[in-house]
């Protein structure tokens, strides 16, 4: 981060050269990135799956019984009154239960899920590298950038779970790599590399359906439109591996996709216009705290003797925050519209098409805001940009703050993701542990236990003998028992069984901070806006119910 070397004064324009990129360079910039995250990452392989972590493995195992149908299974699942068949959903992120194939077939143990994380890890950690290389930085850069893509939260907490991000995000960033390397080199073997990566993002996650415009625009040398249309004119064949891409994507989702009328459509609750505000607000949020591109360009502004819009901007939300209650998030979102807007209009002024191409990286999320949710994990596939236009926005500092700035962000980010990763490591630990003491005991006994929660109890209940329950489905019966969770939505199965009778029930203390609940989330912003803090909250319980 910042000018770790001395460059001349022409080095940005040589930075928009095409660059090659040594195998040896990339492996000796990348090991301190690697050996970070394997050693935050290995006392987590034995982490409990969490939350939708059930939700890929049963998609694994659909995949093993019919590797085409990936979607064609049932599962129980937050607002549904029914369990539901995911079929016609377009985009169901099955990239990733493809993934886990592995997982499943080894048995489902936790550990082979990390270790698969870890490996994906990997993979983004030596991509990331190469494109530091491949975008004009030295090695110091190369070093800086992938120390940042691991450190900043929440990348190494994603990477603790099956879920898809880590995945997307690795395959993003071979995707815009190896795009990189093609608009350099034009070779055959990196056009088909960034093909298959650009379709295979989009299968991981679907707002990474965006990359392929993106890396349409990437692909350009300018954003003047006559210069636009000469260069398409000049070398149309250079937009190859997009075209192959969008063709690739659309043979896979045809492939794999379930026409079936037992299939559902995702219930209509799950989208609509009143989340855009919650969502909004969040997003914005994200790019002051946890991502530092607000401070970078706090910093920039400020030693390029333009502190007027960080005075406007950061005056509103002080001003806001005051004046209102409970207004922070609103407050900071204000700061980083302001981030935003300032970088995108001195992007468009200067015609700057790597600060534009970058900035739009970082915008593929916002459609999301039409979604119930937006937590941070979907920005993970953007850290990259964030890290370059940090880069961008640091090099008039000298080599000493430069160098104390990027070791005191990764140092900082490294310790806040170990936080998060221990606190979460507690929430799901939690989950496991209060399946198999309130099942086991009384399945041994002789008694029926039945469970109607999703995340961990989805998984861990059915492993501990209960029996899944559902509307329209199999019922328990007087005299059995009943476990649900507060976080799991009690309420909705607690409510097919008005008369019953509590018989024990366990709470939890978190000792490390939390990261659900309480006004955190992690995994949704629904339930709260911070990754990682402290707090109680009442549904930190689990309880097992005899049914009358």
């Amino acid at each position: 981060m910042g000018s770790f070397t001395k460059e001349p004064e022409n080095m940005t324009t040589n930075r928009e050269a095409p660059q090659t990129v040594s195998t040896i360079a990339v492996l000796a910039c990348a090991w301190p990135a690697l050996l970070l995250a394997t050693v935050c990452l290995l006392p987590f392989l034995n982490k409990a799956f969490i939350n939708d972590d059930p939700w890929f493995l049963t998609m694994a195992q659909q995949i093993v019984k019919h590797p085409m149908q990936p979607m064609d299974f049932s599962i129980c699942w937050n607002l549904s009154v029914n369990c539901l068949r995911p079929g016609n959903a377009l985009f169901g992120e099955e990239a990733i239960g493809y993934v886990l194939v592995p997982t499943v077939l080894g048995g489902a143990h936790e550990w082979m899920a990390h270790l698969t994380q870890l490996a994906l890890v990997w993979i983004a950690v030596l991509a990331m590298t190469s494109l530091v290389f491949r975008f004009g930085w030295d090695r110091a850069h190369a070093i800086t950038g992938a120390l940042l893509l691991v450190a900043i939260a929440p990348f190494l907490p994603m990477a603790s779970t099956a879920m898809p991000d880590i995945l997307a995000t690795a395959l993003a960033l071979v995707a815009i790599e190896r795009l990189a390397a093609w608009k350099a080199e034009q070779k055959g073997s990196q056009g088909v590399a960034a093909a298959i990566a650009l379709a295979l993002a989009a299968y991981a996650r679907p707002h990474l359906v965006l990359l392929l415009p993106l890396a349409a625009f990437f692909l350009l040398n300018s954003i003047q439109p006559r210069e636009i249309v000469s260069q398409i004119r000049r070398k149309v064949w250079l937009w190859t591996p997009v075209i192959a891409g969008t063709v690739l994507l659309l043979a896979i989702i045809a492939a794999t996709h379930v026409h079936s009328r037992a299939a559902d459509s995702p219930p209509s609750v799950y989208t609509g216009t009143q989340y855009i505000r919650n969502n909004l607000h969040c997003y914005l949020m994200y790019f002051v705290f946890p991502l530092p591109l607000a401070v970078c360009w706090i910093a920039n502004r400020l030693k390029t003797g333009r502190p007027l819009i960080v005075i406007i901007f950061t005056g509103l939300a002080v001003v806001l925050f005051l004046r209102h209650e409970h207004s922070l998030v609103l407050s900071l979102a204000i700061v980083g519209f302001g981030v935003l807007a300032d970088l995108l209009i001195e992007a468009l002024r200067k015609r700057d098409h790597t600060a534009v191409f970058l900035l739009l990286w970082i915008l593929i999320p916002l459609p999301v805001v039409y979604y119930i949710q937006l937590p941070m994990k979907y920005l993970v596939p953007c850290l990259p940009a964030i890290i370059f236009l940090c880069f961008r926005l640091m090099e008039g500092f000298s080599f000493r703050v430069a160098r104390a700035a990027a070791v005191a962000l990764i140092v900082v980010s490294t310790g806040y993701s170990l936080l998060i990763l221990r606190s979460d490591a507690e929430y799901a630990e939690f989950g496991r542990d209060a399946m198999f003491r309130l099942i086991q005991p009384h399945v041994a006994a002789g008694e029926r236990v039945w469970f109607g929660d999703q995340y961990s109890a989805y998984w861990y209940a059915p492993l501990a003998g209960a029996k899944l329950t559902f509307p329209g489905g199999p019922q328990p019966k007087p005299g059995d028992l009943l476990v649900v969770g507060r976080l799991e939505a009690e309420d909705r199965s607690l409510a097919l069984f008005p008369h019953r009778t509590l018989v024990g029930e366990l709470t939890h203390k978190y000792r490390f901070g939390r990261t659900m609940g309480a006004g955190m989330g992690l995994y949704s912003n629904i339930g709260g806006y911070w990754l990682w803090g402290f707090g109680d909250s009442e549904s930190d319980r689990y309880e097992l119910w005899r049914i009358d």
